[in-house]
């Protein structure tokens, strides 16, 4: 396989040099330019046409944002990572170049004890990172995107659609890339149950893995962002403050997938009577919202899109360090419609407010009397990550039952998918995004792959079924009347 081409953008030749000796120590990695500011970039892309961009935010001439801008102006898909310092100004240029079409972001080695530390900081922080995104865009085809397309840089993703419950559409089937990339097949849609509100439901086993070509590439820490990230093995996922638990038991369920470019057709919407533990008007008493790379404007998409009057609350885990998180809210909540913030300790959940886990702390729900409030928890990283949205989920599950709507968007990695299988047994529902849409399919992948996904949608279908859901249950996942 030919290696992935890198330009490494930085006005600081310390910082050029970091880098560029980072991503070749790794192997496979070959930097094939470096520029000094944002208007050599521009020429070196042009002349170039590297696999992906390292580019710092703070540059003379032309700054990291402004040239991403006027790369997707020109119609450059070419992923673009932003090198970006982890203060509250950092932290706000780095959305804003998000924003602008910046594929995902690696915050500087502040405060290394020794060069070799910072090295190995960028190695292993960036190069998985680089291997995802430089492998989806290889993927994908060259670099330049059609002239027609408004999200270059990333997948194209259509305009947002008005609030309103849709079929689930069969993505195409995804292309190949390295091994570090997680894309298993699309699992095309599911309608199986809907959840019940504040009641625990009999456990169930869980719906076995539908088989896969080849199996999901396991994670390892990141010591600069807590993502998993693909390479080494996971750990299990236990619950802050008790023992692992076990994989949930397999069971025989009928088939969820279908071949891919055949014709596909959703099935029909689950009847009352036939979901285990049904009670009530089977709606959601939260929305659980999980996602990683690329998951802030798949969040800003998300939100915005949900009505002002949502009747639950929902709450973010989005793998980010610290400082990260609290712009990430702020900007959420400049955008949308609902109340943004980050949580914090003993925050009640309301309808209509969106809580955002901060970087380095797990996000936990938990009773005080009649309400239902934050924990948040310095417990031991879960899949390498905190906050972990395993963890989230879980406590979610532990508070609400089967009452739990869960959402794993666009992300590295499999973090999600255990506290989707416990969502699952206790009779919630759950949604993800689809590989069409996602910058990497690695969260919704893993969900879908073992067969824990009650739909998987395109992102613009997302919160037209979320908010479907939130009013009339679960069976308006699969567009069926109640």
């Amino acid at each position: 396989m030919a290696p992935i081409r890198v330009l490494v953008v930085d006005d600081a030749a310390v910082l050029r040099r970091l880098v560029a000796r980072a991503l070749t120590s790794a192997g496979g990695i070959d930097v094939v330019g470096t520029a000094g500011d944002g208007e050599q970039a521009l020429e070196q892309v042009e002349r170039l046409a590297p696999d992906l961009v390292v580019m710092d935010l703070e540059m003379p001439a032309l700054d990291g944002v402004g040239a991403v801008r006027e790369l997707r102006r020109r119609g450059w898909a070419t992923p673009v990572v932003m090198v970006s310092t982890p203060t509250d100004d950092g932290a706000e240029a780095t959305l804003r170049a998000l924003a602008a079409g910046a594929t995902d972001f690696f915050p500087k080695p502040s405060r290394a004890s020794s060069p070799a530390e910072a090295l190995a900081r960028v190695r292993d922080g960036l190069v998985p990172v680089v291997r995802a995104l430089a492998g989806h865009a290889v993927a994908g085809g060259p670099g330049r995107a059609p002239a027609s397309s408004v999200h270059v840089g990333r997948p194209v993703v259509p305009p947002l659609a008005p609030a309103a419950v849709r079929p689930p559409v069969v993505a195409p089937a995804p292309s190949a890339g390295p091994a570090g990339v997680v894309r298993p097949p699309v699992v095309h849609v599911a309608a199986l149950h809907p959840p019940v509100v504040n009641a625990p439901a009999p456990a169930r086993p869980v719906a076995p893995a539908a088989p896969a070509p080849a199996p999901l590439a396991p994670s390892r820490p990141s010591a600069s962002t807590g993502r998993g990230v693909p390479g080494e093995p996971a750990v299990p996922a236990p619950r802050p403050g008790s023992p692992a638990r076990p994989p949930a038991p397999a069971a025989p369920a009928p088939a969820r997938t279908a071949p891919v470019g055949a014709a596909a057709s959703p099935p029909a919407a689950a009847s009352p009577a036939a979901v285990p533990g049904r009670r009530g008007a089977g709606l959601p008493a939260v929305v659980a919202v999980g996602s990683s790379t690329g998951g802030p404007e798949a969040l800003a998409r998300l939100l915005q899109a949900l009505p002002a009057d949502l009747p639950v609350p929902v709450v973010v885990t989005q793998h980010m360090p610290p400082v990260f998180t609290r712009q990430l809210a702020v900007r959420l909540d400049r955008l949308g419609p609902l109340a943004v913030r980050e949580a914090e300790d003993g925050d009640d959940l309301r309808p209509g407010r969106v809580l955002v886990a901060p970087g380095d702390r797990h996000l936990v729900l938990r009773r005080a009397g009649a309400d239902v409030v934050v924990q948040l928890s310095q417990a031991a990283p879960v899949n390498f990550c905190r906050p972990a949205v395993d963890v989230m989920l879980r406590s979610c599950v532990d508070v609400h039952g089967a009452g739990v709507l869960a959402v794993v968007l666009t992300g590295m990695g499999s973090d999600g998918r255990d506290g989707c299988a416990d969502v699952r047994r206790a009779g919630g529902a759950v949604l993800v995004q689809d590989a069409a849409t996602s910058v990497v399919w690695g969260m919704p992948g893993a969900v879908a792959s073992a067969g824990l996904a009650d739909a998987v949608l395109p992102l613009d279908a997302v919160a037209g079924a979320v908010a479907s859901a939130c009013r009339r249950g679960a069976p308006a996942l699969a567009g069926g009347a109640r």
